[in-house]
Parts: structure tokens; C-alpha cells; sequence
């Protein structure tokens, strides 16, 4: 990824939930295309970047003085990825409230967070991407409730996001994986992930590739007039929905 205009180096990401299988891919992906990448993560041990640190997305405080290091060391912060998340399956009648509110805290109010301590620097350098993770669950799910709240308000947040921010060159997507070999569908029960898989058209789950790559395409120069989309990256199964 070539400089931000003005500047000299490498565009800079920040990339949370960078210590997962999928988190992971996509640190790696960004950094592939030329950017310095910073993985954030609660535990930093699975982070692969150029920079790895601890960080709980669910407190504000930390996150801006993560990105005010960020922009501290490197002079800018230009994409930002929103993958820091948790999952609480229960159906609607047996949600506990202290679940939900833990899935909402780090999948949207991280994603504000992170946003919001951005923006003012990507406003200033006229330029900025930020991808935020949706999910095909986004459309409802059996035992997801919290989840799926959370991401479908995601993707409302983002479409604001890049209502707001157009102007500044400032472009603001979803990716909404489907099954993939990585990340939370693999914390699943063994039956249902056979069961689900068996419903996709491609006939395979997703690797955590096919979502890193559109991840890294949105974040680039590429994808300067595509805002306020979700990307669904499913195999085709939501097709069939």
C-alpha cells in the first residue's frame, strides 16, 4: 500500500482482534500489501504484525491512548479493521443480560470506540478506511440474539459512518463473512458446522483468506468509491435464505 498523500512510508493499520485464526489472516493480508500493521488483541501471543498490542476494545480510555500512541509513533493512522469480538449462544428466553450486554460491549461499542479515536486523524490527512466486521448471522440466527444485534446495528453504525465521512476521503465498509475455517464458527458444536457446511453452494467453508483478501481490498485505493457497503463473503449460501 503506497504512503498516505503528504507523507512519506507505508500506510498504517490498526487491526483489533489481530490474535485470532481470521484476525490473524487479515494482519497478515494488510501487511502483505505494504502496510504497517499494529494487531491488537486481549492476548497478544497469536498476533502476527508488525507491532503487536494488549488491548480491551470495551474500554475507551484505552483505546484512545492506544491510537494516540499509534498516531505518536508512526504520525498517522489510516485503516482502521474492527474484529474484536465474543460469543454468547442462547436462545432469546434464556439470554442473560450480563452476556448480551458483554457481546455488545465488544463487537459495537468496541467498533465506536476505535472509530471515534480515529476519525479526527483520518479527517486531518483527508484520507482514511474503516472495515468493521458484520456476519451473515447479521439476518437472524437459532441461539445468536446477542450476536446478531450486534452486528446488524454494525452495519447501521458503518452506512453512518460513511454518510458522515464521505467528504474527508474517508470511506467506511462491512465484510459480512458466512462459515469460515477460522474464528468463531469453529467454537460451534462439530455437528451443526457439518450440517451448516453441507448448505453452501461452493460445497467448503470459507478460508480466512477469501476474507482477508476483501478486507485488504477495501483498504486500499481500489475501493475509493465504494462506501457504506457490506460485503458478504459466504459461498453462496445466503442464496438460498
Amino acid at each position: 500500500m503506497a504512503a498516505s498523500p503528504g507523507t512519506a512510508g507505508p500506510r498504517v493499520a490498526l487491526v483489533t482482534g489481530a490474535g485470532g485464526g481470521l484476525g490473524r489472516a487479515i494482519a497478515e493480508g494488510l501487511g502483505d500489501a505494504g502496510a504497517h500493521v499494529v494487531g491488537a488483541d486481549l492476548d497478544v501471543a497469536g498476533v502476527s504484525a508488525a507491532s503487536a498490542i494488549a488491548l480491551d476494545v470495551t474500554d475507551p480510555a484505552a483505546v484512545d491512548a492506544a491510537v494516540a500512541a499509534i498516531v505518536e509513533d508512526h504520525g498517522r493512522l489510516d485503516i482502521v479493521v474492527n474484529l474484536a469480538g465474543v460469543l454468547r449462544n442462547q436462545v432469546i428466553p434464556k439470554i442473560v443480560d450480563e452476556d448480551f450486554d458483554l457481546v455488545l460491549a465488544t463487537h459495537l461499542k468496541g467498533t465506536l470506540h476505535t472509530v471515534r479515536a480515529a476519525l479526527p486523524h483520518m479527517r486531518e490527512a483527508r484520507w482514511g478506511r474503516i472495515v468493521n466486521m458484520s456476519s451473515i448471522a447479521a439476518r437472524g440466527s437459532i441461539a445468536g440474539g446477542a450476536y446478531a444485534a450486534a452486528k446488524g446495528a454494525i452495519e447501521g453504525f458503518t452506512r453512518t459512518a460513511a454518510i458522515e465521512n464521505a467528504k474527508y476521503g474517508i470511506t467506511a465498509n462491512c465484510v459480512a463473512p458466512g462459515l469460515i475455517g477460522a474464528g468463531m464458527f469453529t467454537t460451534v458444536d462439530a455437528d451443526y458446522q457439518e450440517k451448516m457446511t453441507a448448505k453452501v453452494p461452493m460445497g467448503r467453508l470459507g478460508d480466512a483468506s477469501d476474507v482477508a483478501s476483501c478486507v485488504t481490498f477495501l483498504s486500499g485505493d481500489g475501493a475509493s468509491y465504494v462506501t457504506g457497503q457490506t460485503l458478504t463473503i459466504c459461498g453462496g449460501l445466503t442464496l438460498g435464505i
